[in-house]
């Protein structure tokens, strides 16, 4: 008769096959048959976890790329059951042991065992041989669940998580789900048992809950009677005394331990980590445990440049999330890939939460594809479900028509059974945007909206609009800004070289075939530029543009109380974006501090009033530029407040000031707060006062601050008062020539300048013309000595590029005496708004044109001109793409409203009137 020998998870019953293996690298299929292997001579030592692209330069190949090990199994193991246990191969490998195939797998994602107990040999020297293919032909990438990886740099391919040789218990375990009931005072366990022996055996379970001290929370023992298939049981455990939620600021970890008893002996032991916590969601609200959180996330797409797979060491992964939380985050959205276990219990530990979206992207779906997600989806959240850093999770990204119904409905569905009824999203993005399924399978919205900062209001009120069902409104991703990558440094930190991703080499850097972006062509295409700037310069321009521009997204975000969360695009730089928060070392590209100000549970942003005009018959919005002013105008700032904070704010005071930038105080004021709930935004009161009277560009920084309790809520602003340039004595040499009627709002601020929309004929004594269309007689004019300032709008007389002014670009200010007229401070500020563009001369269709302000594209590194003069005979030629006049989204409506623009296109004139 077989007795049931006793399995604990002692060493004794565990042998790691990590560390050194031998690959072949068999691209050409020179090895047909196994017993090949023995008479091959180019093996190599890699270590495992890891990926044959960390030895191999070329990393287009699919495979098959060959492993093998050998290693020693103890005479106790005479007998026992065994399994080969494999945390993750990608993509698919046939394993052989001791030259008998023992199996095969398909999935890069999920862990997998195959048992060996009848090629093992005890006592002996053993052998386990894997032939690994990666997606690519034989395996297609939009077919196989690749994620983004083909995107952001490179398809991994190998044994890249952890693998090991075990004994398998007569009786398993497998599955465990732990499901927290928190008004219950209980878990709820669910778990699969598999009897391995052919003999009857009941037995008993015993589930052993221990709180976050390592004592005895609460314990359940039940019969189980013998099955010869693999049966699903629930299992309640109730917990004593008060429990210990799991949040983020105490991220308290619970330990269950499940064993198997026959006869009063243990034969198997399995523990499972999880938390007490519970997500819920209420109208527009999500909660944690009964508290509304604001979900503020960054974006990660695995992308670890030195290991290629997704493959961080807990010191990495432990800094990574300590800048995280420094910056103000609370999240991060783990998108289209899986992370490793080791990431996701650091998260739980540190109390980081996690978005888990499923490696579903612009897949090609057939019937093979769909059984691929079922079986794959399943075993990928069946492994990572109990961890309680994981609130929500999205089936893929960006789903267009090509995912049908039934499919989406039937994963849905799946993944809700699966996961206890968690927060779930079909598409993140949505089908409404990317062309897929109107009807939505959600519990919450989701949009990635990429546009520059004066499209976000119009885009936010439609989408976010009042009329939809109402459920949780969040960024799944938005709000990237591509900067500068400063090479010196990169080539320092490799030994003078430049890292594999950024090789203009297909083979070794599979990115370099995307022609959308070219930072593998960057040296290459700046030295041809020769700028009059350093690669030090425009790094730091572009990161105080980023910041600049962030601060005005998110703040703008936060002003709405029905959107409870975004995630940033994206955590680190990587081959295809510089859109990141932090640089390709993994340190912060802006002062963490800094970053808090508009980043935090609770923050301070500002909104404005609303302005109208009676326009043709009827009343119509009116747009005007809230960060910019002219001299002597009131100034009303309504500071808002966005509060996610555990408790209610009450009985305390904001105070505000406004000064000029030497320090002088122009006003200042109060506001008293009884009563703040959690999880409110909405207005606390308005500041009032005016602008200064100036005779050039002034900055004021407007800051408001609040205590309660012993914390500090407090953020700044900045404001640009610009002079009124232009003088009746200077209105006489000058003339409007406005085909386009754009510049109309001139004469709302000079009645009696000259101002014509048809000219026929230009007078002598005119010394400047400004117009928006260039004709013979404006050359004419130029020869014989006089100015032309040029706005071209659209197609016009040079050739132009459709291109976004903040998000892919850098502005360069020239030293021009033009450019110096305007308060850049080197960076693309505020000061900027309302004069944004999206159209920029084509730098090779302005031969002859000297720069004033240009633009480099970030990703292409593309030059562009937004302002350029050009001497024409006696004269001179200023042409501009710049929109004085506002009009782009919520820019203002017209150059009378827009205070940088008027007084940059007065100043223009002014100039050109005396030099």
């Amino acid at each position: 008769m077989n007795t049931i020998t006793p399995q604990t998870v002692k060493r004794e019953n565990y042998i790691d096959l990590t560390g050194r293996w031998e690959v072949l690298i068999d691209f050409n299929n020179e090895v047909k048959e196994i017993s090949q292997l023995n008479q091959m001579t180019k093996w190599q030592p890699l270590n495992v976890p890891g990926c044959w692209e960390q030895i191999e330069s070329n990393k287009l190949a699919e495979g098959p790329v060959w492993y093998k090990k050998r290693f020693l199994v103890p005479h106790s193991w005479n007998n026992s059951p065994a399994s080969l246990s494999f945390e993750g191969v990608n993509y698919f490998c046939e394993i052989w042991v001791n030259g008998k195939e023992a199996g095969t797998h398909e999935g890069g994602w999920n862990g997998f065992e195959i048992n060996v107990t009848d090629y093992i040999v005890p006592e002996s020297e053993n052998e386990v041989v894997l032939k690994v293919y990666k997606q690519g032909e034989k395996y297609p990438v939009r077919e196989c669940l690749a994620g983004f990886f083909p995107d952001v740099g490179v398809v991994f391919g190998g044994i890249w998580k952890p693998v090991a040789l075990k004994k398998t218990p007569e009786i398993k375990i497998n599955d465990i789900f732990i499901k927290p009931r928190i008004k219950e005072k209980q878990i709820i366990t669910e778990y699969k048992v598999e009897t391995v022996t052919a003999k009857e055996h009941d037995s008993i379970i015993r589930l052993t809950v221990f709180d976050p001290n390592g004592n005895i929370a609460g314990n359940k023992e039940e019969t189980l009677p013998f099955s010869s298939t693999t049966c699903t049981y629930n299992t309640a455990v109730p917990m004593n005394g008060p429990l210990a939620l799991w949040d983020m600021e105490s991220p308290e970890l619970y330990k269950l331990k499940v064993e198997i008893l026959v006869d009063d002996k243990t034969v198997n032991i399995t523990e499972e980590t999880f938390g007490m916590r519970e997500v819920t969601i209420l109208g527009d609200q999500i909660y944690l445990n009964g508290k509304s959180i604001y979900l503020r996330g960054v974006l990660h797409w695995g992308w670890y440049g030195d290991h290629i797979a997704p493959t961080p060491t807990e010191e990495e992964i432990r800094n990574e999330l300590q800048h995280v939380k420094e910056s103000g985050f609370n999240l991060v959205k783990h998108c289209l890939y899986i992370p490793t276990k080791e990431y996701l219990q650091i998260a739980d530990e540190m109390g980081i939460l996690i978005w888990q979206e499923l490696p579903m992207w612009l897949p090609e779906v057939n019937d093979e594809f769909e059984k691929r997600v079922f079986y794959q989806y399943e075993r990928i959240i069946s492994e990572i479900r109990n961890h309680p850093s994981i609130i929500m999770w999205t089936l893929g990204c960006e789903l267009n028509h090509q995912v049908n119904a039934s499919f989406l409905e039937t994963i849905f569905n799946k993944a809700k059974k699966l996961t206890d009824n968690a927060v779930i999203r079909d598409n993140s993005g949505s089908g409404e945007c990317y062309g897929g399924l109107l009807k939505e399978h959600a519990d919450f919205y989701d949009y990635h909206f990429y546009n520059d900062i004066h499209f976000y209001r119009d885009l936010i009120n439609q989408f976010a609009g009042s009329w939809r069902e109402k459920k949780p409104w969040l960024f799944g991703e938005f709000c990237d800004y591509d900067t500068y990558r400063n090479l010196d440094g990169i080539r320092e930190h490799f030994n003078g070289e430049l890292p594999w991703w950024l090789k203009d080499d297909l083979q070794e850097n599979p990115g370099s075939k995307e022609t959308r972006w070219h930072w593998y062509r960057q040296e290459e295409k700046m030295s041809n530029l020769n700028l009059p700037f350093t690669n030090k310069d425009l790094a730091e321009n572009s990161i105080r543009s980023a910041f600049a521009y962030r601060k005005a997204v998110l703040e703008l975000v936060r002003s709405y109380q029905q959107i409870t969360g975004y995630v940033l695009t994206s955590i680190k730089g990587n081959p295809i974006a510089t859109s990141s928060i932090f640089d390709d070392f993994g340190m912060p590209n802006h002062e963490p501090d800094c970053f808090q100000s508009f980043n935090e549970e609770t923050i301070l942003t500002l909104t404005w009033d609303n302005r109208r005009n009676w326009v043709n018959g009827g009343d119509r919005l009116i747009n005007w530029d809230h960060f910019n002013y002219f001299s002597g105008e009131e100034i009303r700032p309504h500071i808002f407040l966005s509060h996610y904070g555990d408790e209610p704010i009450i009985n305390t005071c904001l105070q505000w000031n406004c000064v000029q930038e030497n320090g002088l105080q122009i006003a200042n004021g109060s506001v008293e707060i009884r009563s703040f709930g959690d999880g409110e935004a909405k207005e606390l009161g308005v500041a009032e006062f005016f602008a200064p009277e100036v005779t050039k560009p002034m900055k004021l920084i407007f800051q408001a601050e609040l205590e309660w309790e012993g914390k500090t809520i407090k953020n700044r602003w900045s404001f640009w008062v610009f002079p009124n340039i232009l003088q009746p004595k200077d209105f006489d040499r000058t003339l409007i020539d406005d085909p386009l009627h754009l510049l109309n709002g001139l004469l709302k601020r000079h009645p009696s300048l000259s101002y014509e929309h048809h000219v026929k004929e230009i007078s002598d004594h005119k010394s400047v013309i400004v117009t928006t269309m260039l004709r013979p007689d404006h050359y004419r004019f130029m020869e014989e000595g006089g100015k032309v300032v040029y706005i071209q709008r659209g197609e016009g007389e040079f050739p132009i590029n459709k291109v976004p002014f903040w998000r892919e670009s850098i502005q360069l200010f020239y030293s021009h005496p033009l450019m110096n007229l305007f308060p850049h401070e080197q960076h693309t500020g505020l000061a900027f708004y309302g004069i944004a563009t999206d159209t920029a001369f084509d730098f090779h269709g302005m031969e002859g044109f000297k720069p004033i302000m240009g633009r480099l594209d970030a990703r292409t590194f593309e030059l562009s001109h937004y302002m350029a003069q050009k001497e024409i005979g006696k004269g001179l030629l200023i042409a501009t793409t710049l929109r004085f006049e506002g009009g782009l989204g919520a820019e203002p409506d017209g150059i009378d409203l827009n205070p940088a623009g008027s007084y940059w296109l007065e100043s223009l004139i002014l100039k050109n009137l005396h030099k």
